[in-house]
């Protein structure tokens, strides 16, 4: 990436020197760095690349070496540390041996991963109060009906409009469709497909809260779900709005219910259930080929956990929608480097990577717009590519899960640098045209919009993208 990591590297070893000088605060960017640094000059590569890095719920870390460490090797280490990280070195333990108390049990956790910082390699244990579900790997592809999640970084992009059409294009063709809304925080998929006669009972942010004190059985599921007039009689659209009628005529209750379905349940056996846990099981016990033909989910804008739950965690085809604007990749760059870390360095790439489209929404009627922006997004693919071709530093920068990470994006950076690893070939991006007539779409009002030979002009290359991956997925899941 040319210029931006020339920059970077200029910046790291100016960190170096101030460093040693004893100038400089460290920041959380700055401490991985360090650590590995600290650890690979005085251990060597290997015993960084074998060992385990512990960052706890406040970013302090902490190195647990895979071999015996002698009581000098101890104390050297830890003072080297303590003077590179400064706040963000652990106030108890910070380096340990195999054969200390609790080291080997940190060794062999599940949840450790591997990253590249520059030319090293290290296994990092992230401890998280939020954001856990992001270090959970990508869900296998869900048994049929195929699942659809349409996502995005920010609302005002057209997600939500493109999930009602094509919910309305696939009905048109006899399909049965399940609507899902995940976004509590900014729901519309319900006032978009509902009326206020056809509502149901309960929404999803019901059913995250009511699974934390007691299964939730079928009277309460069969509440979960109206029926859409928006439907062609052909086929039919069913609805869990986020908000049911029990939300809409209690306003002041829905805060408390937000605050409630986003926390961890302890269920019976013991185990913990993440909202990933919860949405997941929800919408596994609405999947049913015999009742639905697709399932269709909008996602929460952002980068937020229910985001995780919607983009890892159902096994679905998944839709990243964003403007041709800085804004979307310096999100998505965020994303797509987090998802490396799923990505093995070595073997095939894996198959949830070729369920990712990237989707321009509001879209002008220019092909060179189309253009720069697929380009754009065949370099957050790059990130994920186990060539790391062109973006070897880049993607060895741990990027944080947390939402709105700012990442430098360069708009310089020429194709020759951006070659894709012949092993990753991902789909092109699909263009939704700016439409108008979409902008404050209301199709209980607007019927005529559903029309195909009105959408088509708009929307019929999403379509056929989106009838091509439920060709292939109800295919391969047979």
């Amino acid at each position: 990436m040319g210029k931006s990591l020339g920059r970077a590297g200029a910046t790291s070893r100016g960190l170096d020197w101030h460093l040693r000088m004893g100038t400089v605060t460290i920041r959380f960017d700055d401490s991985l760095p360090a650590l590995a640094r600290v650890v690979s000059e005085q251990l060597g590569p290997q015993a960084l690349r074998t060992g385990v890095t512990l960052r706890d719920t406040m970013g302090r870390l902490a190195f647990f070496a895979d071999k015996h460490l002698d009581d000098a090797t101890i104390e050297r280490l830890s003072a080297h540390l303590r003077a590179a990280l400064g706040a963000y070195a652990r106030s108890d333990r910070i380096v340990a041996g195999v054969d200390d108390f609790g080291v080997a049990s940190i060794l062999k956790d599940p949840s450790v991963q591997t990253i590249r910082i520059g030319s090293d390699v290290l296994r990092l244990l992230d401890r998280r109060l939020v954001g856990a579900d992001w270090l959970r790997p990508p869900s296998p592809a869900a048994l049929p009906p195929p699942r659809f999640v349409f996502a995005s970084l920010k609302g005002g992009v057209g997600r939500s409009t493109a999930l009602a059409v094509a919910a309305a294009h696939l009905a048109a063709r006899g399909q049965r469709v399940l609507a899902i809304d995940l976004d509590m925080e900014a729901p519309g998929l319900g006032a978009m497909l509902l009326d206020q006669d056809t509502v149901p009972e309960f929404g999803l942010i019901d059913a995250l809260v009511e699974s934390g004190l007691s299964p939730l059985d079928d009277t309460f599921l069969a509440d979960l779900v109206g029926p859409s007039e928006v439907a062609d009689r052909r086929g039919r659209i069913d609805v869990i709005p986020a908000f049911g009628r029990r939300s809409l005529k209690n306003p002041g209750e829905v805060l408390s219910k937000i605050a409630r379905a986003y926390a961890e349940h302890i269920r019976e056996d013991g185990t913990v259930a993440t909202i990933l846990d919860e949405v997941r099981s929800l919408v596994s016990r609405f999947s049913d080929s015999k009742r639905y033909d697709a399932v269709l989910i909008d996602s929460r804008a952002g980068l937020h956990e229910t985001t995780a739950a919607a983009v890892l965690g159902l096994g679905a085809e998944v839709f990243l929608f964003g403007l041709d604007e800085p804004q979307t990749f310096q999100g998505y760059a965020a994303l797509f480097a987090h998802l490396a870390h799923f990505v093995p360095p070595e073997g095939p790439v894996p198959e949830w990577v070729d369920r990712i489209t990237m989707i321009q929404g509001r879209a002008p009627a220019i092909a060179e717009s189309h253009t720069a922006f697929n380009e754009k997004c065949q370099t957050l693919f790059t990130l994920m590519s186990p060539g790391l071709r062109g973006v070897e530093a880049l993607a060895g920068v741990p990027l944080p899960a947390e939402p709105f990470r700012d990442v430098p994006w360069d708009d310089d950076v020429k194709d020759e640098e951006l070659t894709l690893d012949e092993t990753l070939s991902p789909r092109g991006a699909v263009a939704i045209l700016e439409d108008d007539r979409f902008r404050l779409f209301q199709p209980s009002a607007r019927r005529d919009l559903l029309s195909e030979q009105v959408y088509q002009s708009s929307y019929g290359g999403f379509l056929d993208r989106m009838s091509e991956a439920f060709e292939g997925l109800s295919e391969n899941r047979t």
